[in-house]
């Protein structure tokens, strides 16, 4: 049968059911040639080969992640070695088959290039480039979460872009996130985003995409020995583009080149960066791309120019090391290109300087930026900002209260012994302005006593400010909490600051938010004391510096089995985008409801 004939006969393949192959003595829509039998019933053939293919792909896929699970403790024995190789072998001619037979059933050539646009651009490719190292079944894993994340799009918001957008926001919010990491994924598993000598590692590769797209920080290989220059810039991409949230750049965009949004893309803007009305959208997105650029732009050649003076390294060297460490900083990601981190500069004043005036103001959140730099022009609106007052307020507290408590905790203690006291201050200062979701560090934390480290925990779950490149439960809701605190005290009705009443739902939320990070924080430490032979204090450590989107470490992480691994992911996916919205994002639609109950009584506390 010649092709395009064939292609044409294929327009009932597409509208098969269970019900059986479509009959030939059917009524034919106009325009169409009708089938035989033997056409037919081929095509429902093909069809069912097709959704078998499919299938099996996703038990392989599965198989590969119980492989990711059972390596640590099967990885010496023949016999699971053997099975886990043969298990590769028909991920070849399986995946070609599925896309011969996803041809066959599309109802033309165009429509299939369409569909499989993503296997023919990225994983056919990838499969060739397999024979360089990369294991077949981790690309198969790949391929098949982004399958169902594209699925799930198309299922969510597609049919109803607009209706879903407004109701459902959060759900977006979490898809764009996921999609992102899916990306970093399979760029990280290319061999050419390692050096020579390191073999792509599946588990890495999702590990580190998810700590650079949630700017987090933490790490299980060495950044600068184990990735080439190529994976270096996958993950300052990752940083920037997760640090500044994927719709924003995107928007961001639009603007610039006079395109106008649309009502459903407004309604997720606004939530995002909770502007009130279009023109407040405009100008918060312009202040975001101007205040990055510029700030970014500053720290880059400020950290440039000390870098080649320090390391004596080239001008073009050096560059690239003040860029990546600013967009790093500001990001809050913590990812650096040495493999002590920051260790090697902690009495340097200009590093110092400048990754601390980069992580904080990255922290601040740009609508406090904006505030600050209209009351430097002379608006004083900032005096009736009670937001950024509060974030301003509660960021000073956090940072003087918790420079001095580090102090007083480690003066007797090794890390600061041998210091003199200018380069005490400024490594108490620089930790207690890092454990706030920065996670550079110039101190071993593995070395702090047990209490600096359990308040540099507590530091890390609060976090960074709301709208900032940080995560945590943030400043604000902390002090929306202790408010809320002193007002039942006092027996007042009200939570007021700066002569305004905070809405009894924001005060809600505030709890809620904090009562969800606990309980995630519990749930996940309970399962690592589990899984891993480590001692308490470190798993909670390392659980709440994923949460928090933090990155700092006393030194575990890479040590964690997988399962404990694909614990911090989670954490730290949740982390970036917020436990209510992360709740928000799965619960099932709200169902209106009219009936009221009466109340009734209850002993707590």
């Amino acid at each position: 049968m010649p092709v395009d004939r064939f292609f044409r006969l294929t327009w009932s393949a597409s509208q098969a059911r269970s019900d059986g192959p479509p009959s030939a003595g059917g009524a034919c829509p106009p325009g169409k040639i009708a089938m035989t039998d033997h056409a037919a019933g081929s095509l429902w053939s093909v069809h069912r080969l097709h959704t078998a293919c499919r299938r099996t792909m996703n038990l392989f896929a599965l198989l590969e992640v119980a492989f990711l699970i059972l390596d640590p403790t099967c990885q010496g024995h023949a016999v699971y070695q053997r099975f886990k190789d043969l298990t590769a072998i028909p991920i070849y001619p399986l995946y070609a088959l599925h896309l011969l037979t996803a041809m066959a059933i599309a109802p033309g050539l165009l429509a299939f290039l369409v569909r499989a646009a993503i296997d023919l651009v990225f994983f056919v490719p990838l499969l060739v480039l397999t024979f360089g190292g990369v294991h077949p079944a981790h690309v198969l894993c790949v391929r098949q979460l982004t399958h169902y994340f594209h699925r799930y799009l198309a299922a969510s918001t597609l049919p109803n872009f607009a209706q879903t957008i407004s109701e459902r926001p959060a759900r977006l919010i979490a898809s764009s996130f996921l999609g992102l990491i899916l990306i970093g994924t399979f760029l990280l598993l290319l061999p050419v985003s390692v050096d020579p000598g390191h073999a792509p590692s599946f588990l890495t590769a999702i590990f580190t995409a998810t700590s650079a797209a949630c700017v987090t920080g933490l790490i299980v290989v060495d950044t600068p020995t184990y990735f080439s220059l190529f994976g270096q810039l996958v993950i300052l991409g990752l940083i920037q583009v997760g640090g500044l949230g994927i719709m924003t750049l995107s928007t961001g965009a639009a603007f610039l080149v006079g395109k106008r949004l649309g009502m459903s893309e407004r309604s997720v803007l606004q939530t995002v960066l909770d502007a009130s009305d279009h023109a407040a959208l405009r100008q918060t997105l312009r202040d975001i791309l101007k205040w990055t650029l510029v700030i970014e732009g500053v720290g880059a050649l400020v950290l440039a120019a000390r870098f080649a003076m320090v390391l004596e390294c080239s001008a073009g060297q050096a560059l690239y090391l003040g860029v990546f460490h600013a967009i790093s900083a500001f990001c809050n990601a913590g990812f650096a290109l040495f493999s002590d981190n920051l260790m090697g500069f902690r009495s340097d004043p200009v590093i110092n300087a400048a990754i601390l005036g980069l992580l904080i103001t990255g922290g601040l959140g740009f609508s406090v930026l904006s505030a600050i730099n209209g009351f430097l022009r002379g608006d004083r609106r900032l005096a009736h900002d009670v937001h950024s007052l509060m974030a301003l307020g509660m960021t000073g507290l956090l940072l003087g209260g918790g420079t001095l408590m580090l102090l007083l905790l480690e003066l007797p203690g090794p890390v600061m012994r041998d210091l003199s006291w200018p380069e005490r201050l400024l490594t108490a200062f620089f930790a207690s302005a890092t454990a706030r979701t920065a996670g550079f560090n110039t101190i071993d934390y593995a070395r702090l006593s047990a209490g600096a480290q359990f308040f540099t925990i507590l530091l890390m779950f609060v976090g960074a400010c709301p709208g900032s490149t940080g995560g945590g439960i943030k400043t604000t809701t902390l002090g929306t909490m202790l408010l809320a605190l002193d007002a039942e005290m006092r027996g007042d009705s009200q939570v007021v600051v700066r002569e305004r009443a905070i809405p009894p739902v924001t005060v809600v939320r505030a709890f809620l938010i904090t009562a969800l990070a606990a309980s995630l924080i519990a749930g996940c430490t309970f399962v690592l004391t589990v899984t891993e032979p480590q001692p308490l204090l470190p798993l909670l450590f390392e659980t709440v510096s994923a949460f928090g989107t933090v990155g700092l470490s006393t030194g575990i992480t890479a040590a964690l089995s997988p399962l404990g691994k694909l614990v911090l992911i989670l954490l730290m996916f949740i982390g970036r985008i917020g436990p209510l919205t992360w709740a928000l994002s799965i619960r099932s639609a709200p169902i209106a409801g009219h009936v009221r109950y009466p109340p009734t009584r209850l002993m707590v506390g």
